[in-house]
């Protein structure tokens, strides 16, 4: 095993978690227009809609698929899923403004925090001169926030996917972040907590990959997505503490 040069970490729900869920959100949306739900069950449409396209887009990944990405890419995504969740629930009228709405509730910085082991596991990589790097699909509106959250001092670049024009599992972005770090896959790990696009986008350039599970304050809590693999085929962490010790950092 070689030894480690970089790291690239995801952002939401692998270094920084909303106190208000994306699932709260829409589910505290709909309430106020007169329909009874909650969030577990706004979360379970949401899973069931990923779930159902699951192996296709595995095979589609492994087919050679592309993954553009744009600001403008990035909202339709959010509209389109809006769309679904508001006429499960009998919505009508404008679900574009009802979505956009759901949106400025869920990114208020005040809603964000930061996981407790993030600055900790930060400085012990500095103290062995390891590159570390964000690797996150999100608007370009990103780098702003991370700044906000505090973080992005913290970090010796940042690879977003709106502003590089590519997203993860896209091997172009891996590859962005590999030249951002100055070093060779086989010399850089990633983190992130989604199977398709963090552990087989990093694994096809040939960086080390860990799925990470955060529990309660992972996107999916209901729904984990470490509860799909098995530890035989995927190294699966619940914090970044246990990474590091993989990796042989002190």
């Amino acid at each position: 095993m070689n030894p480690v040069e970089a790291v690239f970490f995801d952002v939401g729900w692998t270094l920084s978690y909303p106190h208000k869920s994306l699932w709260d959100c829409f589910s505290q949306v709909i309430r106020e227009e007169g329909f009874e739900t909650n969030s577990e069950e706004v979360e379970k449409t949401a899973h069931s809609m990923m779930a159902s396209r699951r192996e296709q887009s595995i095979r589609e990944f492994l087919e050679g698929a592309e993954y553009p990405d744009s600001d403008e890419a990035f909202e339709a995504i959010f509209l389109a899923m809006g769309h679904i969740m508001f006429k499960k629930s009998g919505l009508e009228g404008d679900l574009d403004a009802l979505t956009r709405d759901v949106l400025e509730r869920f990114w208020l910085l005040e809603n964000w925090g930061v996981y407790p082991d993030v600055i900790d596991t930060i400085e012990r990589l500095r103290a062995r001169k390891i590159r570390i790097g964000i690797l996150s699909n999100a608007t370009s509106a990103l780098v702003d926030f991370l700044e906000e959250l505090g973080l992005l001092q913290h970090f010796d670049f940042a690879v977003v996917s709106a502003i590089v024009g590519t997203k993860k599992p896209d091997r172009r972005i891996f590859e962005h972040a590999l030249e951002q770090a100055g070093v060779e896959p086989s010399n850089a790990a990633h983190i992130g907590d989604m199977y398709l696009e963090d552990i087989l986008g990093a694994r096809n350039v040939g960086v080390r990959p860990f799925l990470i599970d955060r529990g309660r304050d992972s996107l999916f809590p209901n729904f984990p997505e470490a509860a799909d693999h098995s530890p035989e085929e995927v190294e699966i962490v619940r914090g970044l503490d246990p990474m590091l010790d993989a990796l042989g950092v002190e």
